[in-house]
Parts: structure tokens; C-alpha cells; sequence
């Protein structure tokens, strides 16, 4: 082989061990520190926010985890997906999961195609809601979110005039509309 042809193999052959190795590398599980300041009140709240991913990192919601930061235990999470990539991966999510006022943990979000979410719930419950942020970004929205419970609104059914005082004027204007008819045609 000449030394030409020689040097072209071997920088074709690094080419190939670099993308392949940074192919891996964008695929491999990938985190983010949730950052949020808990509540004054005691007890227990959920925690949500909007999370942005780079195009092919997360193909679906089940590769997304939070995780207690400490420990690595994973937290049950509800996630809706809230767009995508045109290749169909995910672009960004709203993530919500529980947590304590009284057991202060740092939570840990991972994802990418390494991850594959075991806990999850559909149905939240009547809890205070505040908002997070990942990676050091500033808080997008600031919230604390508590539900008050269910409005009852009765509606009063009375055949009083006062609920039908719309429909008068509309009879006067056939009334008189038939009565200006009956004239143009010198009835």
C-alpha cells in the first residue's frame, strides 16, 4: 500500500471509532439536577414543571426517570408529552411528581435511550403544585398552585317573566314586521 492510500485508512478509520463513539456517548442516560425551593407549609405537594430535550435524545416518555439524588431511588412521575421532533423523539415534557415538605430530598432527572421509567401514576389528587426547574436554569414560571375544591352552582328553574324578558322584543318585531306586510300589500 502506498503512503498515501495508507494515511487516507487510517484517518477513515478514526473517523469512523469518533462517531461511533459520540453516536454511543449522545445516546447514554444523561442528567439533570431539579432545581425548586420547597413550600413552608407541611406535608405533602406535587412538583411540575416544563422540561426541554435535544433532538433524539428521549424517543419516548418512558425514557424519562426522576430520581431521589442521594439514594437513586426512582419516584413515581406523571409525563405528558407536550411536543416532538420532526424524527418523532421527544422535544418537551411536563413532568409532575410527589413530594414531602417534611422528608427534604434533591431529586435528580435522568433520560435519554439508557433510561426506561418503571413508576409512573395517570391520576393527580387535590395537592398544592409548585413549580421546578432543571440543570441551574432560572424558574419559568413562578407558582404555587392550591386548589380550593368544587364549586356547586344551583340554577333556579322559575317560570318567572324576568328569565324570558328576551323573547318580548323579538315578538314585537314579528308582530310588526307581519302588520308592515299586510299594509305594503294594502290588505
Amino acid at each position: 500500500m502506498s503512503n498515501k492510500k495508507l494515511k487516507f485508512f487510517l484517518c477513515a478509520i478514526i473517523h469512523a471509532a469518533l462517531l461511533l463513539f459520540f453516536a454511543n456517548y449522545s445516546f447514554a442516560a444523561q442528567e439533570f439536577h431539579i432545581n425548586f425551593d420547597y413550600p413552608s407549609f407541611e406535608g405533602d405537594f406535587y412538583v411540575s414543571g416544563k422540561v426541554s430535550f435535544p433532538p433524539s435524545s428521549v424517543r419516548s416518555e418512558r425514557n424519562i426517570s426522576v430520581r431521589v439524588t442521594d439514594r437513586g431511588d426512582e419516584i413515581s412521575t406523571k409525563i405528558v408529552i407536550s411536543n416532538t421532533w420532526p424524527d418523532g423523539s421527544v422535544q418537551g415534557a411536563q413532568i409532575i411528581f410527589a413530594a414531602n415538605s417534611t422528608t427534604k430530598y434533591s431529586y435528580t432527572l435522568f433520560f435519554g435511550e439508557d433510561v426506561v421509567r418503571k413508576k409512573s401514576f395517570n391520576e393527580t389528587a387535590v395537592l398544592p403544585s409548585i413549580s421546578f426547574s432543571v440543570g441551574g436554569a432560572p424558574m419559568m414560571v413562578e407558582q404555587v398552585d392550591v386548589s380550593v375544591g368544587q364549586i356547586n352552582v344551583m340554577v333556579d328553574k322559575s317560570p318567572s317573566i324576568y328569565y324570558y324578558w328576551n323573547i318580548i322584543p323579538i315578538i314585537l318585531l314579528i308582530v310588526l314586521t307581519y302588520y308592515r306586510s299586510r299594509k305594503a300589500r294594502g290588505v
